[in-house]
């Protein structure tokens, strides 16, 4: 079957599954990798495996840029002492662990190929943690850490796992030279991503042309990524870093047009690069099975629960040791302005440790190897183990995650949060439409003698009044506790606004089936209701 078809029919299970399983609180993604696992194995469905350089050398620069370009730069200082301890330690101290571990249950691994198995397992997915980490009510510091960590530690873990792969094939290892690459590499993308941010942000704010301009916003990430991997690094810090600069510093500078494409375009993009991602990761499950099917299952599941415990009992004793005590035990001045921060808040960092798609990209991405045990292939059973520990990560965690945070009450946290930063918004706006008050009576004193434009002034100001006191009534609505309903304040705002467009909707449609006005005229009309409703509900 042609490759179109096939992402073709892929597409069109994910709009299936994401209509079908829409209000359910279990994250989309595990899902869909439930669905592609059954679907797998189902006999008349073609084999689809997941393409490794599609995924690393495609998905992953568009899921960074995405993720990055949408994120707080100032969030992200704030919180870099434990994202950094999150990206680089703890990936390098799950790698050796794993390393440890593997080498123990499977001799014949040596110690390259099991760094390597370390590597790979070692950094938790952005695209897992991010796809259920939105679905449900995390704390913002919280959320802020595990992104800021999906999108760092790959570039940690893709560099080990370069390093170790050589050593694997070539039986050769310096460690002077894997640590100087390493920091040579996470320097140079840094600044690489940061200049080159700037000088495409320059660009990208002197074009108006808005077809244009999305097209320059989807080709952002490559320019920042593929120079990046030519040159030996891994490209996801200069992606992340151009998308941090353009997000943070040139959004603004943007054409509104532009800025409200992109917020339809992006989301969309991300959405459907994570739920395929997922969608094939289980799609591999029937062909990965099938390679190793002679190894006994005893052994397999020795393998498999050794490694899932190791990543998941690893991850709360970096997390609970190297993060929250020893730094706070080792500088007294961090204890006093950083406190040991509620128990909840690092079993939840630490519970969230999701293996995803990436891991089993890179796994995909290993060269044929001479090796074998029982004659399998070691490559394929590597696969075969990342592809469990993924598939455990996101069942056992990513779908008790929700309930945790209900038990322990997280989500309590998470709920406040969401409804003073609601509140924060109201406070805003309504900081904005007395500055344009401001201004329009400034400018009403000056036009005295032009009564057209004094006429549309005016009109202005009363619109603009209206609008104050209808925030003036929200602000006050909030008591400053509850949870605040904002689909229910929505829906009640909207109300009479939807029924007038209604209104005007069904007496264009008249007129077009009438052949009174031509399709351009209808469309642009339609674009005019649209864009009024879309300006009530930002």
């Amino acid at each position: 079957m042609d490759p179109y078809i096939i992402y073709l029919i892929l597409f069109g299970i994910i709009i299936l599954v994401g209509q079908l399983f829409q209000k359910s609180t279990i994250p989309i993604g595990l899902i869909l990798v439930i669905f592609g696992m059954l679907l797998s194995f189902f006999p008349y469905f073609p084999e689809i495996n997941l393409d490794s350089k599609l995924v690393l050398n495609f998905f992953l620069p568009l899921l960074i840029y995405q993720i990055s370009a949408f994120s707080s730069w100032r969030d992200i200082k704030k919180q870099f002492r434990p994202i950094a301890l999150l990206s680089i330690g703890h990936v390098f101290f799950i790698t050796l662990l794993v390393a440890v571990v593997i080498h123990a249950l499977i001799p014949q691994m040596g110690w390259a190929l099991a760094f390597v198995m370390g590597a790979i397992i070692s950094p938790p997915d952005d695209v897992a943690i991010v796809s259920i980490a939105e679905k449900i009510q995390i704390p913002e510091r919280i959320f802020t850490i595990l992104e800021g960590e999906g999108m760092f530690n790959d570039a940690a873990a893709l560099t080990i796992f370069r390093f170790a792969l050589v050593a694997a094939i070539t039986n050769e290892f310096s460690m002077l030279t894997a640590v100087s690459g390493f920091t040579l590499t996470i320097i140079g993308e840094i600044v690489y991503g940061l200049l080159l941010g700037h000088l495409i942000g320059r660009i990208r704010e002197k074009i108006t042309n808005t077809s244009l301009h999305v097209i320059a916003s989807f080709i952002t990430p490559f320019l920042a990524y593929i120079p990046a991997v030519k040159l030996g690094g891994t490209g996801i810090f200069a992606t992340a870093m151009v998308g941090f600069v353009i997000g943070n510093n040139f959004t603004l500078k943007f054409t509104p047009a532009f800025r409200l494409t992109a917020l339809s375009i992006w989301p969309t993009i991300g959405f459907a690069i994570q739920a395929l991602i997922f969608l094939l990761v289980g799609l591999d499950m029937r062909s990965v099975f099938m390679r190793i099917s002679s190894i006994p299952l005893e052994s397999l599941m020795l393998y498999v629960f050794s490694l899932a415990f190791v990543v998941i009992v690893g991850r709360f004793i970096w997390v609970y040791g190297a993060m929250i005590f020893l730094p706070r035990i080792l500088f007294p001045k961090l204890r006093k302005k950083d406190p040991y921060p509620p128990w909840q808040y690092p079993f939840i960092i630490s519970w969230a440790g999701i293996r995803g798609g990436i891991s089993l990209a890179a796994a995909l991405a290993i060269p044929a190897l001479t090796l074998s045990i029982n004659g399998i292939d070691l490559r394929d059973l590597l696969v075969f183990l990342v592809f469990c520990i993924i598939l455990v990560t996101l069942v056992l965690q990513g779908l008790s995650l929700p309930f945790l945070l209900k038990k322990i009450g997280v989500d309590k946290v998470g709920k406040s949060e969401r409804y003073r930063e609601h509140l924060t918004e109201l406070q805003a706006r309504m900081q904005m439409i007395q500055a344009a008050l401001s201004w329009l009576e400034g400018r009403k004193v000056k036009i005295k003698s032009n009564q057209k434009l004094l006429s549309e002034i005016t009109q202005h100001i009363l619109e603009y009044q209206m609008l104050k006191k209808q925030f003036e009534s929200r602000i006050l609505d909030h008591d400053g506790i509850s949870p605040h309903d904002e689909q229910a304040e929505l829906k009640e705002k909207m109300s009479l606004l939807l029924q007038l467009v209604e209104v005007e909707r069904a007496e264009l449609s008249r007129m077009w089936q009438e052949e009174k006005i031509n399709l351009r005229t209808r469309n642009k009309l339609i674009s005019t209701l649209d864009h009024q409703i879309q300006r009530h509900l930002i």
